[in-house]
């Protein structure tokens, strides 16, 4: 998508989501609603994000002097908003191609998150397991050689899983994902969300690297 589609994309939602009845859309959503400034908190990525009525206005709550919030997150907090509908995590956690229609997308997506995931920590043992860490999440043994779990948005699970590679094997990554999340998000967002985990975790990485 281009940034005009992500902003009309901002627009629209938008537009929606001032429509709606907020406390309804808190209660589907987890979010906190706020009075003043009128809007919503939630939290995105464990940092707190505010919606700010009218308008919208997405921004982090702690945002720093010259710090911006991109698009694309916006966009995915607003359709989140406008999309939960109170269903909280089920545990059932499920690989992109195994939501409904994710197989006509797989490709776009591994070559978005997985193939990087695995490129940037497959040769690094112990680099994921530290990078979750410094991101909060959560560990999970018994998914792969290093994984981790993420509470990403209220309602909203991820699990990033990483195979080590050798002599024989290339390395392997894969996003898993609370099977919820098909019924609050489009496979488009599924996907930004899958990979905005991934970037964010390889962020973490250069920064232990250095």
């Amino acid at each position: 998508m281009r940034v005009d589609d992500f902003k009309n994309a901002c627009r629209i939602s938008a537009e929606e989501l001032a429509a709606r009845d907020p406390q309804a859309v808190a209660t589907a959503a987890g979010a906190t609603l706020l009075s003043a400034p009128a809007g919503f908190q939630i939290n995105f990525f464990g940092r707190p994000v505010v919606v700010t009525a009218p308008e919208m206005s997405v921004a982090w709550r702690d945002q720093k002097p010259g710090e911006e919030f991109s698009l694309t997150d916006a966009v995915l907090v607003l359709h989140y908003l406008n999309g939960a509908k109170g269903f909280p995590p089920t545990g059932d956690m499920v690989s992109y191609r195994q939501i409904p229609g994710g197989e006509f997308y797989i490709k776009a997506f591994s070559s978005r998150a997985e193939i990087p995931l695995a490129k940037v920590f497959g040769h690094s043992p112990g680099l994921l397991t530290k990078a979750v860490a410094a991101m909060g999440g959560e560990p999970t043994p018994g998914n792969g050689d290093e994984a981790g779990r993420f509470r990403v948005l209220p309602e909203i699970d991820l699990i990033v899983m990483l195979h080590h590679g050798d002599d024989e094997f290339e390395p392997a990554g894969q996003v898993l994902f609370d099977r919820v999340i098909g019924s609050c998000l489009s496979n488009e967002d599924i996907s930004w969300l899958g990979s905005a985990l991934v970037y964010r975790l390889m962020g973490v990485a250069r920064s232990l690297n250095q």
